[in-house]
């Protein structure tokens, strides 16, 4: 089930303005507007203000007036009408770089609330790019924070790091504390989408101080909202409750509607996770009345979706497939993945329910490749190095400084010592010049020993620690990528074999060869395991592996013929890393020749040279232009893993006359 999380777009960005006549009789007038308890006075004043700022050609006051309107027209649905009106003021006036930035900011935030994230980022860019010419750190630090918002919304959770840290690091240099808070919190959110709750809730906490201490409601409020999203996450759902029922009562005495829908829609949520489904689809339909007032695309998509998951609760599985299919159409056209994930996954679960198992697999299928594209372990990695290099980038300030002190400290000591040997050398050699020449020889000796031993123990480490960064990573691509997907193909094939029954014996042999090959690929994931904690394969246990591989590979791909050819007369060990990274490399590109090149010749060729171990791939498959496309994660994975264990990898392909991936290991890096 998807909460309505909110991304808080901090423009903390304000129009600097003398304190002459113009600017303080526009400022009374939107004080009088805001103040007075009548709609149609506080628009009179308002109207008065910007009718005094025309004249006057005041434009930072025109700015101000139009930011006092949009925000009212956001606060009440009417988005189009925020959007319209910037939109207006900014062909109608002669605006500076600095007044224009602030009009593209105000215009990229009306954009996030309707959905569209593609014209949001085109005008954020539009105000960091004057920003920056203006060497504006206010409102470099608040545009940076938005664009984070912005592709964070669509999924690129590594590029959304890389802007909030950015972001953050000017607004510390400036002390900007109400954006310190801002980029503190979406850095929290970040850390919410990959289910790090304990580094998430401690961002979430830092940045509600600032903004209660600051009196920021608003902006309290919806951090309240994402911390209840949290404890739901996590199953404390009293905290949830908590929250979100503090939340909720703060957002109505604000007023704001948008935060009062989500804290609604959240609280529905809950109330699915407690069983009260009447409550949960009642807070539900009280939030998307709502957004669909307000023509709030994202908000709508998430509440369709949850009261798609409602549904198949209460087993009205109908209802349940309409609300999930009105929420992909909405996700799809705003392009919000997350969203599009969580609707092919709950389509798959009521399909299911209504025996309709065709389309149940299918929308799975989709699920995982949406699930796929948006965080893949090399994301992780990058944003966990974003977010350490954050961490560290102050301590490392002062390491250095400290390092400096005793480098100078160091070289004193090393001056003084040099020059008291120095004479006791003199000495000793005028002394007794034989018995130096003997100890002089015996020392240098003792520190070559102890320098080889040395760099013996650094390359050990090395090769430890390089270990054990490769049993992690496949570690968790077992655990979150292949076992899982395995696990549903034979879950599939059973299910299949049991539904459609036949007298078939072809057709059945088909699905159980199928069956046996994934749960056979699954033993072979778990002796590659196994395999990393020796610390030593030999070059026969590694051939044995990959014949067998090819032998399971021939079931489940008859009209693909392969071929194992061995030249070897030398015999040889291998370190595990370079066992594991010979066999993951041949099995990406077998398994690239089966899934991608319709070939129908596979042939794995292993060879040698006086110097080089030389492993060969070859398909004559349809084959690509390499100088026209751009290297997939496949194969630059295989890429990455050659490097790795310092081997010359080269992909030679034209089309229509196949591909072959030929990697070159020295033979003296080999164990």
């Amino acid at each position: 089930m998807k909460r309505i999380i909110h991304i808080i777009l901090c423009l903390f960005f304000v129009t600097s303005v003398e304190a002459n006549e113009d600017s303080l009789i526009v400022f009374s007038l939107l004080e009088q507007a805001k103040q007075t308890g009548n709609s149609d006075s506080s628009k009179s004043y308002a109207d008065e203000a910007m009718n005094y700022a025309k004249k006057e050609k005041y434009l930072d006051g025109i700015l101000t007036v139009a930011k006092h309107f949009g925000n009212q027209y956001a606060q009440t649905g009417k988005l189009e009408k925020s959007i319209e009106l910037y939109r207006n003021i900014i062909n109608g006036n002669s605006f500076n770089r600095k007044q224009l930035s602030t009009a593209y900011n105000q215009l990229g935030i009306y954009h996030v609330y309707m959905g569209h994230y593609d014209s949001t980022e085109v005008y954020f860019l539009k105000a960091l790019d004057m920003r920056t010419q203006l060497n504006d750190s206010v409102g470099m630090g608040a545009s940076l924070n938005n664009l984070g918002n912005v592709v964070m919304s669509k999924g690129d959770y590594d590029k959304a790091t890389t802007y909030y840290i950015k972001s953050l690091r000017i607004r510390e240099q400036i002390k900007d504390t109400a954006g310190i808070a801002s980029s503190t919190n979406n850095l929290g959110m970040i850390f919410y989408k990959q289910q790090k709750y304990s580094q998430a809730i401690k961002y979430y906490h830092q940045a509600l101080s600032i903004n209660q201490y600051q009196n920021l409601l608003d902006k309290e409020i919806l951090i309240l909202i994402n911390l209840g999203n949290i404890y739901d996450e996590i199953l404390e759902l009293d905290s949830s409750m908590f929250y979100y029922q503090k939340a909720t009562n703060k957002a109505e005495q604000f007023g704001d509607l948008r935060l009062i829908s989500m804290a609604y829609g959240n609280l529905g949520v809950t109330q699915h996770q407690l069983k009260n489904y009447t409550a949960a689809e009642k807070y539900m339909r009280k939030a998307l009345k709502i957004r669909i007032e307000s023509n709030d695309l994202e908000g709508q998509s998430i509440l369709y979706n949850n009261l798609g998951a409602v549904f198949v609760a209460t087993k009205k599985y109908n209802e349940a497939v309409n609300y999930f299919n009105k929420s992909l159409v909405i996700s799809k056209e705003i392009g919000y993945l997350e969203t599009t994930r969580d609707n092919y996954l709950g389509l798959s679960d009521a399909y299911e329910k209504l025996n309709q198992f065709e389309k149940a697999y299918l929308a799975h299928e989709q699920y995982n490749l949406v699930k796929d594209s948006m965080l893949n372990e090399a994301t992780n990695e990058q944003i966990a190095l974003l977010n350490t290099q954050y961490e560290t980038e102050k301590k490392e300030k002062e390491i250095a400084g400290q390092q400096l002190e005793i480098s100078e400290q160091q070289l004193q000591v090393k001056q003084r010592n040099y020059l008291i040997g120095g004479l006791g050398l003199l000495v000793i050699f005028i002394v007794v010049i034989g018995g130096f020449i003997y100890r002089y020889q015996t020392q240098k000796q003792l520190r070559l020993q102890e320098e080889n031993l040395l760099k013996d123990q650094i390359a050990q480490v090395s090769i430890q620690n390089k270990l054990h960064q490769e049993r992690l990573k496949i570690s968790s691509n077992l655990h979150d990528n292949i076992g899982s997907q395995l696990a549903f193909i034979i879950s599939s094939v059973d299910n299949m074999q049991h539904l459609f029954k036949t007298t078939d014996d072809k057709l059945n042999s088909k699905l159980t060869d199928i069956s046996n090959f994934t749960r056979t690929t699954i033993t072979q994931l778990r002796d590659t395991i196994w395999a990393l904690n020796k610390d030593e394969i030999s070059f026969e246990d590694l051939k044995a592996r990959l014949f067998n591989y090819i032998e399971n590979a021939k079931l489940a791909q008859e009209q693909t013929s392969f071929s194992f050819n061995v030249n070897m007369s030398s015999k040889f060990q291998l370190n595990s890393i370079q066992g594991v990274s010979i066999y993951r490399i041949v099995q990406e590109a077998i398994n690239n020749a089966m899934k991608y090149a319709a070939a129908t010749n596979v042939s794995l060729n292993i060879s040698e040279t006086d110097d080089v171990l030389i492993i060969s791939i070859k398909d004559d498959g349809i084959g690509f232009n390499i100088a026209e496309i751009d290297l997939g994660n496949g194969l630059e994975n295989m890429r990455n893993r050659a490097l790795s264990i310092n081997a010359e990898f080269n992909i030679h392909s034209s089309i229509n006359e196949g591909t072959e991936i030929i990697m070159e290991i020295n033979k003296n890096s080999l164990g």
